[in-house]
């Protein structure tokens, strides 16, 4: 990747996260605007790159990069059954007209999102400890959320989400900002994790739109 590109991504043969400066600039990140945007942002984009080492394919690497299991059965056993849970949900989830999300397909960047938000967000609560304050009514957390569900923001037409869900290892925007995994107990998100849909459009200060960003 250059230096300008807007993605991240996890090598798992070298075990190493790379972020170009092209991400780490709004609508992920601004040192200008609330901290929980940034954490919902580009925090949640450093959770993600992190959890790949440990999702479908990258627990399969050791840490020098081998291709080598290094789980114990044990671990790998929970791991594939805690898994099928999101499978399940987003095979569920509709990307356009009748064509439903690939969960298999997508399991490696779901497990990724939503390990990637947790992370973030218990990073957020831990340096927010005692901070309770509104910024027009929205909570810290939930400011974290608009964040998230700000960098999602994106347009596709008809027929190129209908080629995502079916060639596309990562999910819809859609679906990927408003998943809550609530039948997954290995993931669960706090209840107040739907302010995204309350948001109706507008911006947490300072962040313009962002469209059409994908996350490796």
């Amino acid at each position: 990747m250059t230096p300008p590109t807007v993605n991240a991504y996890y090598n798992p043969l070298e075990n190493n996260i790379n972020f170009p400066a092209g991400i780490l600039q709004p609508p992920f990140y601004s040192a200008k605007t609330d901290r929980g945007v940034n954490f919902g942002g580009a925090g949640a984009v450093i959770g993600h790159e992190l959890t790949h080492g440990f999702d479908d394919q990258g627990r399969q690497f050791d840490a020098r990069g081998n291709l080598k299991d290094w789980w114990t059965e044990a671990d790998g056993k929970a791991f594939v059954e805690r898994a099928q849970c999101f499978v399940d949900e987003y095979s569920q989830f509709t990307a356009v007209d009748e064509v439903k999300v690939n969960g298999k397909l997508t399991l490696g960047e779901n497990v990724a999102d939503n390990g990637g938000l947790r992370l973030s967000l218990m990073a957020y609560l831990a340096a927010s400890a005692g901070d309770a304050n509104t910024i027009d009514g929205f909570t810290p957390e939930q400011r974290m959320f608009l964040g998230w569900g700000q960098v999602w923001c994106e347009n596709r037409r008809p027929e190129a989400l209908r080629l995502m869900a079916q060639t596309n290892p990562h999910s819809p925007a859609a679906t990927a900002s408003t998943a809550s995994s609530r039948t997954c107990p290995s993931s669960r998100k706090p209840s107040h994790a739907n302010p995204t849909q309350r948001w109706s459009g507008r911006t947490p200060a300072g962040f313009g739109e962002g469209v059409n960003w994908v996350i490796g």
